[in-house]
């Protein structure tokens, strides 16, 4: 009986330390979320950077458009220094390529018959990123089938979370950002069809 009482007050400090270490390791979490938002957004604007130098070199050469055939784009690991989620990083950057070589390729373009999405650059958070390219390519498909402007009757629109990751933070906040962007590319789309 004389060692429990003896061991009791140890393991009651350990309990406590453990329990506090857990809050304080979830209050630094939500403290630091704006900064991996920022991280994320120059993740991204280096791939827009990227893509779209590779975009404008390919347009004035009069090369076909692929941004697939770009080693920066496959690999997407161009300022990746090995901290955080390199398969995050990768997507992040890759969806910056993509954005930045439709704009850079379409600005220097001299086919008319390019008909790639035109996404506004550094359009937002990646929710928004998706949202609104993906509306851009349902409106110009739904314009071109001669189908009715109606961006909501979209199976994409409807489930609002496509390429989400639990690394975007809330999956209803994701979809909110998604399906607003989803509607202007939509329109846009339609529109420019």
């Amino acid at each position: 009986m004389d060692r429990v009482h003896r061991l009791l007050p140890a393991a009651l400090v350990a309990a406590v330390s453990i329990a506090s270490s857990a809050c304080a390791a979830t209050a630094a979490f939500y403290q630091y979320e704006p900064a991996v938002r920022a991280v994320d957004q120059r993740v991204y604007a280096r791939g827009y950077d990227e893509g779209r130098v590779r975009g404008e070199s390919d347009a004035r050469r009069n090369r076909s458009f692929d941004h697939m055939r770009h080693g920066d784009f496959r690999d997407a690991d161009v300022g990746y220094r090995g901290d955080g989620d390199r398969v995050a990083y990768r997507t992040l950057f890759r969806q910056g390529f993509v954005a930045g070589y439709s704009d850079g390729y379409r600005r220097n373009a001299r086919v008319a018959e390019y008909s790639a999405p035109v996404y506004p650059p550094r359009y937002g958070s990646p929710a928004a990123q998706a949202g609104y390219r993906d509306g851009y390519e349902q409106g110009r498909d739904d314009a071109r089938g001669g189908d009715r402007y109606d961006p909501i009757r979209a199976p994409r629109y409807r489930a609002g979370d496509h390429d989400f990751t639990s690394r975007y933070g809330s999956r209803e906040r994701y979809k909110r950002e998604y399906r607003a962007a989803f509607e202007q590319g939509y329109e846009r789309g339609y529109r420019d069809s």
